[in-house]
């Protein structure tokens, strides 16, 4: 079975990016999971993390990115044309041991296609839904997956909707502090409305992960209570990823022999246990 899984917070700074990176490369080396990585931010974040500028750009001159699948949609008002396998970066990741990460690479060019997106689903010529072209596209693909992560933008845009329609679930990695957090309610809110509208099933609320931890912050130390007390809210996934060097080093692309090489020695347990948890959470429900 294939779990695809949103990383998704309308907030921007808060370690989305870092954290699907993350929580893949250690499903695949840790857990012997294959896993597959979107990126549906238009910032192509993830992109450049996992390829290098370099590389990311000869991807992009070569017309294999999302990008095509969505200019298809709208040039042809269908899915199913575009090889999405040709899309697909093979071990992706730059820990030289790692080998189990896939990387579907973005390009800006969906900034200028987004407008016309919105106008798909109504257009009387059109058999598919806007935020149906990736849960199709993907199709093909899915099940050589154990995980499927997608990297979302910092907004409830048709590119997180379609990222949206094509999980099971969604964390919602965030900082604990009182700006970052704020909105979490109303991500909820709009996830929910989102479901409604598109008439499927809402994605499963797995959990927070908190991010760019402070031990020191009596800020900290707040926000993370109330965000445990509020049952209102998903569930803390534990531990916390803290803020460090190696940790915020980590999006910088460059060679890596290990993950604890690229990730640090000192946070390298915690990191495992809190993919283990979110691996827990979502193929166990505990």
């Amino acid at each position: 079975m294939t779990h695809v899984i949103s990383v998704l917070n309308m907030k921007g700074g808060v370690g989305k990016t870092t954290t699907t990176v993350m929580l893949g490369e250690f499903l695949a080396a840790e857990s012997g999971k294959k896993v597959l990585l979107v990126d549906m931010d238009p910032q192509v974040s993830l992109s450049i993390t996992m390829l290098g500028e370099r590389q990311w750009k000869l991807v992009k001159d070569g017309d294999h990115t999302l990008a095509a699948l969505f200019r298809e949609a709208l040039d042809t008002a269908r899915v199913g044309g575009f090889d999405i396998a040709r899309a697909v970066y093979p071990n992706a990741s730059n820990v030289k041991n790692v080998t189990d990460v896939d990387l579907l690479p973005l390009s800006p060019e969906v900034m200028d296609l987004q407008p016309h997106l919105d106008a798909l689903s109504v257009a009387k010529r059109s058999s598919v839904k806007v935020w149906d072209i990736l849960a199709l596209g993907l199709e093909p693909i899915l099940d050589d997956y154990d995980y499927v992560l997608i990297d979302c933008p910092p907004s409830l845009d048709v590119m997180t909707k379609n990222a949206l329609r094509a999980s099971d679930g969604y964390v919602v990695p965030t900082i604990p502090d009182v700006l970052s957090t704020y909105g979490i309610p109303l991500l909820q809110e709009k996830v929910t409305s989102f479901a409604a509208q598109a008439g499927i099933e809402a994605p499963e609320e797995l959990g927070v992960i908190v991010t760019k931890h402070q031990k020191i912050s009596p800020t900290h130390r707040q926000q993370i209570a109330r965000l445990r007390s509020n049952r209102s809210l998903p569930p803390l996934l534990a531990p916390w990823v803290p803020e460090t060097s190696k940790i915020s080093g980590a999006a910088e692309f460059q060679e890596y022999p290990t993950l604890k090489t690229k990730y640090g020695a000192t946070n390298y347990k915690g990191l495992w246990e809190l993919t283990e948890a979110f691996r827990q959470r979502v193929e166990d429900g505990e």
